[in-house]
């Protein structure tokens, strides 16, 4: 299963933050560097118009969590 498909189930399934961090982290080896990986996830969250409301709930808590861990949290040497 691709990155995308296999995060956005994940997601809809309401696993865990750690298990989607772990999905990003078991795909991150297929992408050039972590900014691909983030650039999937906003895609993610603008596909679910979360960009034109604020109140997406648990849903748009966990990727916006999984998105500032990436983009904050990876090591520079390969973001």
């Amino acid at each position: 299963m691709d990155f995308k498909s296999e995060f956005l189930t994940a997601l809809r399934e309401g696993k865990s933050d750690e298990t989607l961090l772990n999905i990003v982290r078991a795909h991150e080896a297929q992408f050039p560097n972590l900014r691909a990986i983030y650039e999937i996830l906003q895609g993610i969250w603008l596909d679910f118009g979360f960009d034109e409301r604020s109140d997406g709930g648990a849903l748009q808590d966990t990727l916006e969590y999984v998105m500032e861990k990436v983009w904050y949290e990876c090591p520079a040497s390969t973001s």
